[in-house]
């Protein structure tokens, strides 16, 4: 494992795609200063980031392995032995996997990789620095880096990354259900910008609160606010009814299911 400080340290992409994207801008945003080095096989995406976040384009993947400390790869599961084929790691190497799906030990199976794997969730608000950062094993120099992006969580065995990989799906389910209740508000006449400010606003209030009340269950804070006779306790009985909190759960058990079958 390098000895370099991370200001010092140079961070290879391999995939420069969604993630990439996220958590180049997650890192600029949070304040990092060191250098990035990007793989030229998604050129347009590559330069947009080269010429928005300040980073560097190689001319092929090995140089990106030869010239950095720290390798991020992010590609889709079905495309990382493509990716890492005919590649040559350094033995000191550190490499970050943002490949969703697929454990450590399946990650040495599908190519040459150092000893030292970190495996990393890609979650779409770290773009923005908020939410959590899933990481395993637990690691000093990722989750220094992780943490300009928002709050490295770590995780003590794989079985408990993969459920955080699960629940970091619900990151993208939300913005439908976001977009629904805005919908709904324009459609009974609020303009869309009010309507759209008025869900967010509300949704971030309400993790707010929760943080806040960090020793309270969530359940309970529910339960005192739903008291008999109010509007909020109305809707959230037509909510039970329909299973609309129970399909989250089902949504839930069907990634995981999927995620211990394809490990």
């Amino acid at each position: 494992m390098t000895d370099k400080p991370l200001s010092s340290m140079t961070i290879g992409i391999l995939g420069v795609g969604y993630f990439a994207s996220y958590f180049i801008a997650g890192l600029r945003k949070g304040g990092f200063k060191g250098q990035i080095l990007l793989s030229p096989r998604n050129a347009q995406t590559a330069n947009k980031l080269a010429q928005t976040h300040n980073c560097s384009i190689a001319v092929t993947n090995q140089d990106v392995i030869d010239h950095t400390d720290l390798v991020v790869v992010s590609v889709k599961p079905e495309h990382l032995q493509e990716l890492l084929t005919g590649l040559s790691f350094k033995d000191d190497q550190i490499v970050v996997s943002a490949v969703a799906g697929i454990s450590v030990e399946n990650h040495h199976k599908t190519g040459p990789l150092p000893q030292t794997l970190i495996r990393m969730i890609p979650v779409c608000c770290i773009e923005a620095g908020e939410g959590v950062v899933p990481i395993y094993p637990a690691h000093k120099i990722v989750e220094d880096l992780a943490r300009f992006t928002g709050a490295p969580v770590t995780f003590n065995t794989e079985e408990e990354f993969d459920l955080s990989l699960a629940a970091s799906c619900m990151n993208g389910w939300l913005y439908e259900f976001f977009g629904s209740m805005t919908q709904w508000l324009e459609n009974k006449g609020l303009p869309s910008e009010t309507a759209r400010t008025l869900v967010l606003h509300n949704v971030r209030g309400a993790t707010g609160y929760a943080l806040l009340k960090e020793n309270e269950d969530l359940t309970s804070i529910t339960n005192d606010i739903a008291t008999e006779g109010t509007f909020t306790l109305k809707g959230l009985e037509v909510l039970r009814k329909h299973q609309g909190i129970i399909a989250w759960d089902k949504a839930l058990d069907e990634v995981h299911a999927n995620l211990i079958r394809d490990n």
